[in-house]
C-alpha cells in the first residue's frame, strides 16, 4: 500500500509541475512578424499570466526579423543598438526565468516602431510578482537555441522553477518512507 502511495504521489507532483508551465506561441497564428496593428503585440500579451518557468517561443522568418532582449528605455524608443542579447535563427525559445518586467523587440528596419516590440510582466510561480534588479540577464544563446534569463542574487526565482523546485522536495520526501 505504500508503495502505492509513493507512486501515486509522484504521478500528482509530476503532473503539477507540467501544469504550472505554460508555452507561449508570441503572437499565436500571425507568430513574430511586424504587425498592421502597432498594439497587436500589446493585445496578444493583455490578460495573460507570465510566470517562471513559462516559455515564449518566437517564430518567425530567417533574415527577416529577430529577436532582441533589451531594455525598458531601448524598448520604449525603438532603440536597436546594443541589446542585452540578440537571436537571429528562428525558432528563438525563451525560458522565463526572472520576475519582472521584460522587454523584447524586432531590429529589422522599422519593425519595432511598427509595433514589433512585446512587453510582459514576468512573476513568481505561485503568482506573486517579486521585481528584480536591474532586468534581465540573458545567455547568449546560439542559433536556434533556447535563451534563458537567469534570477538576479536575492531573487525567489530560480532556474528550475517552482513547480521544479516542489516537485524535487516533495519527491525527496516521499522516497525517505
Amino acid at each position: 500500500m505504500a508503495r502505492f502511495f509513493k507512486t501515486v504521489t509522484c504521478m500528482f507532483l509530476v503532473l503539477a509541475a507540467v501544469v504550472f508551465a505554460e508555452d507561449y506561441d508570441v503572437g499565436d497564428d500571425t507568430e513574430w512578424a511586424r504587425p498592421s496593428d502597432p498594439k497587436f503585440y500589446d493585445t496578444w500579451a493583455a490578460g495573460k499570466t507570465f510566470r517562471v518557468g513559462d516559455e515564449l517561443e518566437f517564430d518567425f522568418t530567417a533574415g527577416r526579423h529577430d529577436v532582441a532582449i533589451v531594455t525598458k528605455d531601448a524598448y520604449e524608443n525603438c532603440v536597436k543598438e546594443k541589446p542585452l542579447s540578440a537571436m537571429m535563427t528562428p525558432p528563438v525559445k525563451i525560458v522565463l526565468n526572472t520576475t519582472g518586467p521584460q522587454y523584447y523587440i524586432c531590429t529589422f528596419g522599422d519593425h519595432c516602431r511598427f509595433g514589433q516590440k512585446l512587453s510582459i510582466n514576468v512573476v513568481g510561480a505561485g503568482g506573486a510578482t517579486t521585481p528584480a534588479a536591474g532586468g534581465t540577464t540573458p545567455t547568449t544563446p546560439g542559433a536556434g537555441t533556447t535563451t534563458t534569463t537567469t534570477p538576479k542574487a536575492g531573487s525567489a526565482a530560480s532556474t528550475l522553477g517552482g513547480a521544479s523546485i516542489l516537485v524535487a522536495f516533495v519527491s525527496a520526501f516521499v522516497a525517505l518512507f
